[in-house]
């Protein structure tokens, strides 16, 4: 913002005054019109953040039920698995055969990302922040468990790497399989509750 100088002298107390008004008055326009600008550009930012949160949820609540269709047939894969190795234990004989698959998507945070990094989260109503914000925060606990489920049944299979058969397997690494298979069912529950309390949170997202 930039002041000029008057044109002209000044010769006696009221041009001085005259100008002290009209340099005064220029300023206050001055600011605020840079406050309106602000104020109209602070709530296009809030707009296009919330927009975008919005798509973005309506996505992942598409996504989360679709992961949690997967889930059920994950559960029931490492069910029929550990049936089968307890069943070997006791018999050395397979029942059945092994299935280690997963399939997770995982819900997207690109719009929540970008409307903090842009400072739009803190121009938000209060309320609306601490909602996503909650959501959020809860869709992280999801993306942290369902890691977790992955990893179990990467330990799982371990043991059976290189085309290695039942048969072929030590005790020790039998009970390994068996214990990670039990410990993959108690994560599989855990990313269940979690996902049904992300659920739950998308439901009383900010409309």
């Amino acid at each position: 913002m930039d002041v000029h100088p008057p044109h002209g002298g000044i010769h006696s107390w009221r041009d001085f005054f005259i100008h002290l008004i009209v340099i005064t008055l220029g300023l206050l326009i001055a600011l605020g019109l840079e406050g309106i600008v602000g104020w109209g550009h602070d709530r296009h930012l809030v707009h296009t953040a919330e927009a975008n949160l919005r798509a973005e949820l309506q996505e992942n609540r598409e996504t989360l039920a679709g992961d949690m269709r997967f889930l059920d047939a994950a559960q029931k894969q490492t069910q029929s698995d550990l049936s089968i190795l307890e069943a070997f234990k006791g018999s050395n004989h397979a029942t059945g055969e092994l299935t280690f698959h997963w399939t997770w998507n995982g819900p997207a945070s690109a719009a929540w990302d970008t409307a903090r990094n842009t400072g739009a989260v803190a121009l938000m109503n209060y309320d609306s922040a601490e909602r996503y914000s909650d959501i959020y925060s809860q869709q992280a606990l999801v993306g942290s468990q369902s890691q977790a489920f992955v990893r179990d049944i990467y330990r799982t299979a371990a043991p059976l790497e290189g085309g290695r058969g039942l048969k072929e397997l030590k005790p020790a690494e039998l009970d390994t399989m068996i214990v990670n298979a039990q410990q993959t069912m108690a994560d599989i529950k855990y990313l269940r509750d979690v996902s049904d309390g992300l659920a739950r949170l998308y439901d009383k997202a900010p409309k």
